[in-house]
């Protein structure tokens, strides 16, 4: 039965393929560009260097940046083995470009049979780790095949995804299934992986391992970005579109109130840097762009305009507000900048994330607020009292504190496993 899915799956994919790959061409340069970046990788077409042959080889699969840094600690604590890591975006990709503790990296290939089965021959791996939720029915059912043993690490199925993969329960049993263990996050995942499974067999709570990493090792101070130590600075982390016109309708309030009041906008998507300048300029704002900061010349709202620099700006905030969380995007990971003691604010829709924002808000260490409205207030509320969010940010840090420790847990069934 697993072959008669795994074929119809195939053609599926073959079938939809072909009108995406269409659109793309047809789409623009840069959209070609990033589709078409190491593309002999997705293809696996390429040489895999010589791995030792006295050590096993773990094969790490994630699919973006935010999984690439947190297996980052993970891989260290793998180093008696060949370590492999592949990915799916171009960010994640370059970032594990640069760890030392990697042996290879690549793209992971489309998960189309005869290529997966191809990467699978080159990396000959003994453990295949996969990140989250990167069930990928190929993937699976080649290194099942090729008897390698396969570990969910960070299981997730989230609120939104969880009723996509109940209805279609009938497909992803028999590919889940072919999983040897999947260590999950928290009660909700465990019981979410139950109804899907069939059974709690090989589901354990390990806990997440993204509050092991060191977020604060990416730190930077204010003097080089152009602001004093006496400004008021508001982040808004991996935001949405609509967002930004609530953000800077709060923040033209404010700012009336708090002539110190600074706004950075990191949109989650780089692309539409464009679509919120226009936004900025309508408004008659003055604003900068970091790649062409001038530390002596910064102006009130800055926007992020590169990748992988939002953490290190989390650093030199006073509050932040959480990204898709305003507008039914399920928001983004809050445990970022409650590592650095900050004070956040996030919509009702977190429901990607609603573990963690549920801990913080039980910890007094988070606002919830439902419309511009609100926002604007718990923002004012928030600038107006310095204890305040100290007391919140030091709760938030204190969440974070609390919850670490899944990583060597993880390891150590991982260990146990892959030498038995």
């Amino acid at each position: 039965m697993v072959k008669i899915f795994l074929i119809i799956y195939n053609l599926f994919l073959l079938i939809f393929l072909v009108p995406i790959l269409l659109g793309i061409v047809l789409s623009g340069k840069r959209n070609r560009k990033d589709f078409f970046y190491c593309i002999k990788e997705r293809l696996a077409c390429y040489d895999m260097p010589q791995l030792d042959k006295n050590k096993k080889t773990v094969w790490i699969h994630c699919a973006s940046l935010g999984e690439a840094r947190a297996v980052e600690p993970m891989m260290d604590k793998l180093q008696e083995y060949n370590v492999v890591i592949t990915a799916i975006t171009k960010s994640a990709r370059e970032y594990i470009s640069k760890l030392k503790s990697v042996d290879f990296y690549a793209l992971a290939p489309v998960d189309i049979y005869p290529f997966v089965a191809k990467v699978i021959k080159k990396i000959k791996p003994d453990m295949l780790l996969l990140i989250e939720t990167e069930f990928w029915p190929s993937l699976l059912y080649c290194a099942n095949k090729s008897n390698v043993k396969i570990v969910t690490v960070n299981g997730r199925l989230s609120k939104s995804a969880f009723p996509y993969y109940k209805l279609s329960s009938f497909f992803w049993r028999k590919f889940l299934n072919l999983i040897s263990h999947i260590l999950v996050r928290n009660e909700q995942d465990y019981e979410r992986f139950i109804k899907i499974t069939g059974s709690s067999e090989k589901i354990k709570i390990t806990g997440n391992i993204k509050y092991d990493r060191d977020w604060t090792n990416e730190k930077t101070n204010r003097e080089s970005l152009g602001y004093r130590n006496d400004d008021l600075i508001l982040i808004a982390g991996s935001t949405r579109k609509d967002e930004e016109k609530i953000l800077l309708n709060a923040f033209e309030k404010l700012k009336n109130k708090y002539n110190n009041l600074k706004l950075i906008i990191a949109p989650r998507h780089i692309s539409r840097v464009n679509e919120i300048v226009n936004i900025i300029q309508e408004k008659k704002l003055e604003y900068s762009l970091f790649s062409t900061i001038n530390k002596n010349n910064n102006k009130n709202v800055l926007m992020l305009d590169v990748f992988g620099k939002l953490q290190m700006l989390y650093s030199v905030s006073d509050i932040v507000f959480i990204g898709g969380s305003i507008i039914k995007k399920g928001g983004q990971n809050p445990i970022e900048p409650s590592a650095y003691a900050k004070p956040t604010i996030f919509g009702k829709y977190m429901y990607n994330f609603d573990t963690e924002s549920k801990l913080l808000k039980d910890a007094g260490a988070s606002f919830e607020v439902s419309d511009e409205n609100d926002l604007q207030v718990k923002i004012d509320q928030l600038l107006a009292d310095k204890q305040l969010r100290i007391s919140m940010g030091q709760k938030s840090l204190k969440v974070v504190e609390n919850q670490t420790g899944a990583i060597n847990k993880n390891i150590g069934i991982i260990k146990k496993y892959i030498d038995e």
